[in-house]
Formats: structure tokens, sequence, C-alpha cells
């Protein structure tokens, strides 16, 4: 979304963002950018969920990562108090959501903790009709693409 990404640079330019703790303002920028362009336009759990599990993997140093939610407070903030962006003040709520599913995301050693993947359809045995209902039989249809 554009319009956001213009707020990302003007709020980096802005007295809001001299005030910030230093360790939060070496990748900034980048990151704010990141977030918006994974939230885009609508802003719902998931995607805010989303987006905060993409920035903990990140390539971005240890310390960056774990700051993200100050920083992005912050960010919302100065949207809320500058009404720049009106509709950031249904974020707040959101993001401290978001944030306490964020701190799980990393190790001790500061690695990032992976997914597990489960498989949501039962098996298929090869003779079975196959699942995506073309009636044929599975080996004859999508086993190659499925299995």
């Amino acid at each position: 979304m554009d319009e956001l990404a213009d707020l990302v640079q003007e709020y980096c330019a802005s007295e809001h963002f001299l005030l910030l703790e230093p360790a939060l303002k070496d990748h900034a920028e980048s990151l704010l950018a990141f977030w918006c362009s994974r939230v885009g336009a609508r802003v719902t759990p998931d995607s805010v969920e989303q987006a905060f599990r993409q920035v903990a993997q990140l390539d971005l140093p240890l310390e960056a990562r774990q700051s993200f939610p100050a920083l992005l407070r912050e960010f919302v903030d100065y949207l809320v108090d500058t009404g720049r962006f009106p509709r950031a003040a249904g974020w707040q709520g959101l993001i401290e959501w978001a944030e306490t599913g964020y701190a799980r995301h990393f190790r001790q050693d500061g690695s990032v903790r992976g997914e597990t993947v489960r498989h949501t359809l039962p098996a298929v045995g090869r003779n079975e009709p196959c699942p995506c209902g073309s009636g044929k039989k599975y080996k004859k249809c999508c086993m190659e693409l499925l299995g």
C-alpha cells in the first residue's frame, strides 16, 4: 500500500522518530515498510499475526527483530496522534494481541521456532477414488500431483 509506505517515510523523518531509542532506529524504516507491505490495506488478526511471524524470520540482527513490537507501537501511536491515518487507532488492540505470541517465536538462542505442518486430508489408497472428484482412481489421476 503506497499510502502506508509514504507514512513510514514521513515517520522516519519526523521528530517522533528522533525520540526513539537508538536500538529501534537501525532497521526501523525497512522493518516498518516490510510489515506494511505484508499487512496491506486490510488489517485483520490473521494478517497481523502472519506479518509478525514473517518479521521474526527476517535475516536481521536478533535485537532488531525482538524490538520490532515496540517500534510498531511507536509508529501506530504516531499515526493516531498526528491523525495521518485514522484507521490505525483500531490496530492498537490487534498489535498488542499479536505481540504476546510474537515473543514465543524465538528460542533462547535467538533462532526462530518453526511451525508444525499437519496433513489435513486423510490418506488415500492408490486404488481408491481420487479426492478431486473426477471419478478416476487416485493412481490414474492426482497421485503424482499430491503424492
